[in-house]
């Protein structure tokens, strides 16, 4: 059988009781007893065991009880060779819900009065007679065991005659299945009144001529003891007592660890499942898997059909990025040769024939200095488009994306109070003075949709880096190339560092140093060569300079300046 977990309460397909056997030798008793019933064709098979280093012998029973429900039983008789008695444990299952008209489990042991009818709290109270309860020296003791079983009903019934049981039988009279988990009490005549008053816990009463069923312990339910007290006269007619019984029977049944841990044992022992009952299930078994199966393979259908359409137009977009970029650097090589024609034309300008010239080559230039800043719009539009499909291609988005609001700031002021509470990756300078030549230009809100798009770029990157490490990231350049970055700018924006002849200008090095914590540098002040362009190489050129820390102290992007282009080679010649 596979392995099933343990039960917390009992199964309403399981039946568990305990007791004692008459006599030694019991196991022997009971192997006998079973080969005949196999003989006979009443149980399927069984087979038993001798744990080792144990006194008891456990016996594995198939039964089809009721002709087509298998039912498997385990009865584990231990010897107690002082009582001259044998405690057994005995444990049954069904395939359906238990029913009453089923034959008790214990019958396939042998008769009552022989070996199995009494019961477990007791060597003496018996399941197939009325019990009498002891006089006045036993009967406190007597109170105790009457509900300390979950594994049985205790019902009293008073009886007027003085010491004589009247025919009224309970255990004669109840279905099948309930045969070995009722008690009856027999109290005579006026020992009612004792009764009573060691009853008081139990909030039942003893009524004259009447029947009450006693609650076990623990509860079986929220049930009112009450409503099963019968007080009619029960030597006449034991119908209503029998209703009450049933009636509280069918409550769920409580059940200790120790009877949890039989059930348990019981399911999955494989030696107790016949190759026709495991060839039954095998069925129902592949049909349970065939319903999975279908849909992940209609899921896995639906994802590849996805992934088909979702990685056509990534390849379309990214096709139009590559393009784009190879349009940017044609574009940027043409302006960089037009800003040296126009630079040596301005040096050696000295008629007015050559102004003609001039003014000409200074149109060429304000047009590839627009085709620029075309290009440039046309490859942040295509990393707009290329994020939501790199989304959809590596769904779920990974724990470490982090996107910012949608909005993009009207002013400066706002970016910079967004950035501060959004971006919990960045920290930013005060840009409230060197922002202040960007503002009122034509290209201002450009500029502000570009530096947002960049500082949302810069906490993604961060976060990124935090939850996957530097072997994956090591640095921007790497982010701006992974396929499952929440946000991004064009690569082409990305300066790493500067020339190694601005570095050697103690002048120019100077201006791109910026403050940051102490923790980072003693003198409070770092070197950022770093920067992403904002704007074209028009001036006034927009820059962002930035300290990646995020493998450091502070694991965060320290932004130090955005404004204008700061000085440079050419600017300072």
């Amino acid at each position: 059988m596979t392995e099933s977990p343990k039960p917390t309460v009992l199964p309403v397909t399981a039946w568990a009781t305990s007791g004692w056997f008459v006599g030694a030798a019991a196991a022997a008793l009971v192997h006998g007893h079973l080969e005949g019933l196999k003989t006979a064709g009443i149980i399927g098979d069984f087979f038993h065991d001798i744990p080792a280093g144990e006194q008891a012998t456990g016996f594995h029973i198939r039964w089809p009880v009721a002709g087509d429900v298998p039912v498997r039983v385990r009865l584990t008789v231990r010897d107690i060779p002082e009582r001259v008695a044998s405690r057994y444990e005995l444990t049954a299952e069904a395939s359906r819900p238990w029913e009453w008209e089923w034959p008790l489990p214990p019958a396939p042991l042998g008769r009552p009065n022989l070996l199995w009818d009494i019961c477990g709290r007791s060597t003496v109270v018996r399941f197939v007679h009325p019990n009498p309860v002891p006089r006045t020296a036993g009967m406190r003791d007597w109170s105790g065991e009457t509900s300390a079983s979950p594994s049985s009903i205790s019902a009293l019934v008073h009886d007027s005659e003085a010491a004589a049981f009247s025919d009224a039988r309970v255990p004669e009279c109840l279905p099948p299945g309930l045969t070995g988990r009722v008690l009856e009490y027999r109290v005579f005549g006026a020992q009612r009144q004792s009764v009573n008053r060691l009853l008081p816990s139990t909030s039942v009463k003893l009524p004259a001529g009447g029947a009450p069923t006693l609650p076990s312990r623990p509860p079986r339910s929220a049930i009112n003891p009450e409503t099963l007290a019968v007080k009619k006269d029960l030597t006449r007619d034991p119908a209503p007592l029998l209703d009450a019984v049933v009636r509280y029977a069918s409550e769920p049944w409580p059940a200790s660890g120790r009877v949890l841990d039989r059930v348990h044992h019981l399911r999955t022992a494989s030696l107790a499942e016949s190759d026709g009952e495991r060839l039954s299930r095998l069925p129902a078994t592949l049909e349970e898997q065939r319903l999975p199966m279908q849909a992940l393979t209609a899921r896995r259908a639906e994802k590849q059909a996805l992934t088909r359409t979702i990685g056509g137009a990534l390849e379309d977009a990214l096709r139009a990025t590559r393009e784009a970029e190879g349009r940017e650097r044609a574009v940027t090589e043409e302006l960089r040769h037009t800003r040296a024609q126009f630079a040596a034309l301005a040096t050696t300008v000295r008629s007015g024939a050559l102004a003609a010239v001039l003014h000409a080559v200074g149109r060429r230039l304000q047009a590839a200095e627009r085709d620029a800043d075309a290009v440039e719009e046309l490859l942040g539009a295509q990393a707009v488009e290329i994020i939501p499909l790199r989304s959809q291609l590596a769904a779920p988005r990974p724990a470490s994306a982090q996107e910012l609001a949608a909005v993009v700031p009207d002013n400066w002021e706002d970016l910079a109070h967004q950035t501060r509470h959004e971006c919990v990756h960045l920290v930013l300078a005060d840009i409230s003075e060197t922002t202040r030549p960007l503002r009122g230009h034509p290209l201002e809100q450009v500029w502000i949709r570009r530096t947002w798009q960049t500082l949302g770029t810069l906490n993604s990157y961060a976060a990124a880096k935090t939850a996957h490490g530097p072997q994956l990231l090591p640095h921007l350049g790497a982010y701006l190339r992974w396929p499952d970055a929440a946000t991004l700018f064009p690569a082409t924006r990305h300066a790493p560092r500067e020339s190694a002849r601005l570095m050697a200008s103690p002048r120019l090095h100077e201006a791109r140093c910026f403050p940051v914590p102490r923790t980072i540098h003693p003198s409070g002040r770092v070197f950022m060569g770093e920067h992403v362009r904002i704007g074209s190489g028009r001036p006034p050129a927009p820059r962002l300079h930035l300290y990646d820390d995020t493998g450091g102290r502070t694991g965060q992007i320290h932004v130090g300046y955005i404004g204008t282009h700061l000085p440079s080679l050419r600017t300072s010649c």
